[in-house]
Parts: C-alpha cells; sequence; structure tokens
C-alpha cells in the first residue's frame, strides 16, 4: 500500500447488444438503462422463442423416454451451443457478483451417430441425465453456503475412439451475497477483507470484479434480467505479460497485480492494496475487457479475479479472466434453482 491519489473519468460508452449500437451511460453512478433500444428487444424476444422451443423439445423427449427417434439433427458444435444457451438461460444467475467464487470442471461423452450428429432424444437423455446430474454434483462438492449458478461453459476438448464427442463443463458457483462496493484499502485477496480485516471474506479481488461488472454491464430495465447465448468465450489474462517499465520493485510493476521476492521481501505494504493501487488496477482491468469484448465482438458477462500466494518462490498475484457472449433480455421467465431441478 502506497499514499497516492489517482482520480479516473468513465466517459460515456458505447455498448454492443446483439450485434447493434446502443449509446449509453455507464459510469457506477448511474449505470442503467433508460431507454431499450427495439431492435435489442425484437432480438432478444426471437433468441428467447429459440430457447424456449429448444427447451420444449428437450422436455417432451425427456417425457417421452421411448422416442428414440426425430426431432432434429446437430453437429457436436451446434448441440453444445444449444445446450449452453439453455443452461445460461434457464439457471444462471448472470447479474450476481459474489465475493467468492469457485470453478468446477467435468466432462460428459456426447454420442454421435454414423454422420457426426446427435438428434433430440440423445440429446435430451444427454442434458437431463448427464449435464444437468454433473453441473449438481459440481455444486454440491462445494463448500459454500447458499450456492448459485453464475455462468456453464462448454467446450468440446476431445473425440473417444468411436468417434464420440468428449465435452468439458466449466461452471461458475458462487456464495448468495453480493459485493457491496466500497471505496477503501483492501486486502489484495485470500477472502480477507479490508487491510484492517473488516468486510471478509470480500477483498481487492472481489471488489474489482463488481467494479468491472458494475462499469460493462447495464442494469436492466425493472423486472428483467440478462442471460448470454451464442456461445461463452473466455480468456485468462497472464499477470506479467504487460509490465510498466524495465526495473521493478513490487509497486505497480504489471497491468496485472503481481509481486514476487524475487525482486524484493513482500509483507504488509504489497499486500495491502491503497485507493490509489485499486483505482490503478480498476482502469486496466476494465481496458483487458472492453479490448476482449472487441476481439470478440462479444459483450462482457462476467469475471474472476482471485488473489493467493504461490511458493518457490513466493509471490502474490491476481488470477483474472474474462468472460463474454452475446447478451439478450428476458422480462417473464424467472430463474431455476439447477440444485432442486
Amino acid at each position: 500500500m502506497r499514499n497516492y491519489r489517482l482520480f479516473f473519468t468513465l466517459a460515456t460508452a458505447t455498448i454492443l447488444f446483439g450485434g447493434i449500437m446502443l449509446t449509453n451511460s455507464c459510469s457506477k453512478q448511474d449505470n442503467s438503462m433508460n431507454i431499450v433500444d427495439k431492435q435489442l428487444l425484437a432480438e432478444s424476444k426471437a433468441m428467447t422463442e429459440r430457447v424456449l422451443d429448444f427447451k420444449q423439445r428437450m422436455e417432451y423427449y425427456h417425457d417421452n423416454p421411448g422416442l428414440k427417434d426425430g426431432g432434429q439433427l446437430y453437429t457436436a458444435p451446434e448441440a453444445m451451443l444449444e445446450l449452453e444457451t439453455l443452461l445460461n438461460y434457464t439457471f444462471c444467475h448472470t447479474g450476481m457478483n459474489c465475493p467468492i467464487v469457485e470453478t468446477g470442471y467435468s466432462e460428459v461423452v456426447m454420442p454421435l451417430n454414423e454422420l457426426s450428429k446427435i438428434a433430440d432424444p440423445r440429446l435430451s437423455q444427454l442434458y437431463y441425465e448427464e449435464i444437468i446430474d454433473s453441473i449438481q454434483a459440481q455444486m454440491n462438492r462445494s463448500s459454500l453456503e447458499n450456492k448459485k449458478l453464475l455462468l456453464v461453459d462448454l467446450e468440446q476438448t476431445g473425440q473417444a475412439p468411436n468417434g464420440d464427442a468428449i465435452i468439458s463443463i466449466r461452471a461458475l458457483i458462487g456464495n448468495d451475497q453480493q459485493v457491496v462496493l466500497h471505496n477503501d484499502e483492501w486486502w489484495f485477496g485470500e477472502n480477507y477483507g479490508r487491510c484492517n480485516g473488516t468486510h471478509a471474506p470480500e477483498d481487492a479481488a472481489s471488489q474489482l470484479a463488481a467494479r468491472i461488472a458494475s462499469a460493462l454491464i447495464p442494469v436492466p430495465p425493472t423486472g428483467c434480467r440478462w442471460y448470454f447465448a451464442g456461445g461463452i468465450e473466455s480468456i485468462y489474462i497472464f499477470p506479467t505479460q504487460d509490465p510498466l517499465g524495465t526495473t521493478f520493485d513490487n509497486y505497480l510493476d504489471y497491468k496485472i497485480f503481481y509481486a514476487t521476492e524475487e525482486v524484493a521481501p513482500i509483507g504488509y505494504t504489497e499486500k495491502c492494496l491503497s485507493q490509489f493501487e485499486m483505482s490503478f488496477y480498476e482502469g486496466h482491468y476494465i481496458n483487458y475487457a472492453l479490448n476482449y469484448q472487441t476481439v470478440t465482438n462479444k459483450y462482457f458477462n462476467r469475471c474472476t479475479i482471485l488473489g493467493n500466494p504461490y511458493s518457490n518462490p513466493y509471490r502474490i498475484w491476481h488470477e483474472y479472466t474474462i468472460f463474454v457472449g452475446n447478451r439478450f433480455l428476458e422480462c417473464s421467465v424467472l430463474i431455476d434453482d439447477i440444485l432442486t431441478y
């Protein structure tokens, strides 16, 4: 912690929605949508109808297990997009910023026919009996209380010897508690709280994640929520990839928080981030997210920032991962609890 001040001004930002441009004020003080673009509403309506149509087919074949044929055929990537969208639409609390976020991983095998495709009956069986069960198992393994599913990311990571697709399931799981933003000094991570030990399990990492979400995700209209469709993408920002000089002293050496005892001893000063340092990293972290939106032509969903110590040599840093997708509005259907589904 060093006692300096830094003033950032967040200018009016241009936010991308589903292939259209909507200009909106994005300060943390007033990040709401007072006027909803008609095209956004139309595109959201069309996407929601598509999601609900797919959900209805999954339910139909689940309720009629004797039907082995019929419905639509999908390649593995097509099926993953439909399943990922349905999972995020039905179960994920997109707008929740939790002080503790855990990541669960599992794999399932998607059976494909001789044309390397899967039909609705087999896809419904996979969805209900393996994918949902797998996510429930991930959540049950978590020690968090009042768990909420925040995001599901599906990816084909391999191919079985018989040609079936191996699907990786990544689920972000949070505790049911919203981060409360405080402009203060924060411990770098470890769920320690402020530098005086209060406000745990929040820390600098969770505060910065919430600030990024507050800056980049507009508050939806009253009674509505965001959901993501069309494929979640993510990027991990390596902490030392962007040095800010050629000599290092464990103070603002990189755009991502990083300190190592290879450079200098690490103590209270390095672990406690001042208001100046918090604002410094906030600006850089937001820029990384904005750049990733531009590269992918998708929209910020959430990020995870973890602050932990590591050994040999002793070092501390922020593990920063950004998630983006195509964003749509839902104003009538509530989120289901996957643990009781």
